[in-house]
């Protein structure tokens, strides 16, 4: 048995660490891709301490884009569609398997509305009943 002391030297250290260490040779699992997204100051900072969603995340819109002005043009409304599914919450995107093109065919489809509402992908607004203006002169 044998004690330690500050006079051991760099190789010693290193050879006690692989006798009593854990030493790990398969390829690591980790999603390197995730790392922004899973940093807890990212998400502290993102959804801010009460835990509520930020109210700036824009829901990816999907439309006509065949009128695109040049091939810059398309892939920046692309890379933006990209961005904007990225800030949608990890289980939402987790729904869709992390595929935006998932996403946004569920959204364009309006037998989905329901479940978009319960996932919050929809805005709900109250909307106030028209009023109902008469049109008849009043008799005197």
């Amino acid at each position: 048995m044998m004690f330690k002391t500050g006079y051991e030297t760099a190789e010693q250290r290193e050879a006690e660490s692989f006798e009593n260490g854990l030493i790990c040779h398969d390829e690591s699992l980790a999603i390197q891709s995730a790392e922004e997204e899973s940093n807890i100051n990212t998400i502290v900072r993102r959804f801010g301490l009460p835990g509520e969603l930020p109210s700036d995340v824009a829901i990816p819109r999907t439309g006509d884009f065949t009128n695109a002005p040049d091939f810059h043009t398309a892939m920046n409304l692309v890379r933006q569609a990209q961005e904007e599914f990225l800030r949608v919450p990890a289980d939402v995107r987790a729904r869709f398997n992390n595929d935006p093109g998932a996403f946004i065919s569920f959204v364009d489809d309006e037998s989905n509305y329901e479940e978009a509402k319960r996932l919050g992908l929809l805005k709900v607004m109250d909307v106030a009943p028209p009023s109902v203006e008469s049109t008849e002169t009043p008799q005197n």
